[in-house]
């Protein structure tokens, strides 16, 4: 690939590709793109993740002011609210996406509602005795994946079962509906789940696990264990990036000095066992590396955490943060004048199910959303 564009054009890029890939998928939603040609696998609903189109599809018309992303957008939004399960630790995330921050661009109280009723879905869900809003119901796209809902006979139920990555895709919406109303039901609920997060999924050296499975009736902690790492002995890449990002969060929510010491040995961790370019391979201990893909949506989720970072005490956080989102646009975004028939603005190298060898080299629509929203912080849109 060529050298690193400028933030500028490399966003232009990015909103050009959701200008692309909305012209391809229509009313469908763009899930996993074929890393050669672009083309894009879709889904009817947004599946676990739709909150991210709907996002993308403002920034692109505050970007461009073209009604048509605006248009999409709402009609898009109609889709998540009307499948996404309230009992499900991705509620809050998509419903943060598809009312908050469309409210930051459109300033419309119906998205503003929108967040508070996914902040209330996840007060709703929150198990008292576990202290977590647990997995849920949601069945994801793909195979064997890392959602294991009630009919599954693959593991524990969903309701039982808790997730390294809900410590981001449930509590922002927690903390922004707080800031929004002074209710602290919404403060009380993250700070809880947060806690809980801390002894259940960071280990001594700052790796995380996976899953934690908790006892109905008491809340306690049966076992934990990792399913779309390698081995219970090893660390999911994109669990890690959910972690960072979730953690750094909570510290920019609260200042609280125990999320930063647990950000900071996360993070350690992700320095300490990463290649020289920054993006882990999709274990960041797989026995096979360097032979093994590498995963953009861990590092994307890594940078993002990281640069939205604001105080004193996180500069050198903030720095490798923005060490990783440069690597990102040098090396693994589709430049405009590439020799073959890949569009530009692919955030290439993406991996979902390492495991199962699915989609494991593919630009994934959720790592384009926290390039671009992390792109766009940097340049103070």
């Amino acid at each position: 690939m060529s050298g690193r564009p400028a933030d500028a054009d490399a966003y232009d890029l990015l909103m050009d590709r959701v200008a692309a890939t909305l012209e391809e998928t229509g009313s469908a939603f763009p899930y996993i793109a074929d890393p050669e040609t672009g083309a894009w696998q879709v889904t009817e609903d947004g599946n676990w993740c739709g909150g991210h189109w709907v996002h993308l599809l403002w920034l692109a018309y505050e970007h461009t002011g073209e009604e048509r992303f605006a248009d999409a957008a709402r009609e898009h939004t109609d889709a998540v609210v009307e499948a996404m399960p309230r009992d499900a630790m991705f509620c809050g995330m998509n419903f943060h996406y598809a009312g908050f921050r469309a409210a930051d661009v459109t300033g419309a109280g119906e998205h503003r509602r929108l967040g508070i009723e996914g902040a209330d879905a996840s007060v709703d869900f929150y198990h008292q005795g576990a202290r977590q809003i647990p997995l849920g119901t949601l069945e994801i796209e793909g195979p064997a994946t890392e959602f294991r809902g009630p009919e599954s006979d693959r593991g524990p139920s969903g309701d039982v079962l808790g997730a390294v990555d809900a410590i981001y895709t449930s509590l922002p919406v927690l903390w922004r509906a707080y800031r929004e109303t002074g209710d602290p039901a919404y403060r009380d609920t993250a700070v809880s789940h947060a806690d809980r997060h801390l002894d259940w999924y960071i280990r001594e050296d700052g790796r995380t696990w996976h899953h934690a499975e908790f006892d109905p009736d008491t809340g306690e902690l049966v076992r934990q264990y990792n399913e779309l790492a390698y081995s219970d002995d090893t660390c999911w890449a994109r669990g890690q990036g959910w972690c960072i990002a979730g953690l750094a969060r909570a510290y920019r929510e609260t200042g609280a000095d125990r999320y930063l010491d647990a950000l900071e040995r996360t993070v350690e961790y992700y320095r300490d066992h990463v290649p020289d370019d920054l993006v882990p391979y999709w274990d960041f201990e797989h026995p096979d590396a360097p032979d093994v893909p590498r995963d953009t949506s861990a590092a994307a989720l890594a940078a993002y955490g990281l640069t939205g970072l604001e105080d004193d005490e996180t500069r050198d956080l903030v720095e490798f943060g923005n060490r990783i989102l440069d690597s990102l646009l040098a090396d693994y975004l589709t430049p405009t004048d590439a020799d073959d028939d890949r569009p530009p603005g692919m955030l290439l190298e993406g991996c979902f199910n390492g495991p199962a060898g699915y989609a494991d080299r593919n630009e994934l629509v959720w790592s384009d959303y926290y390039l671009a929203y992390a792109l766009h912080r940097r340049l103070g849109k």
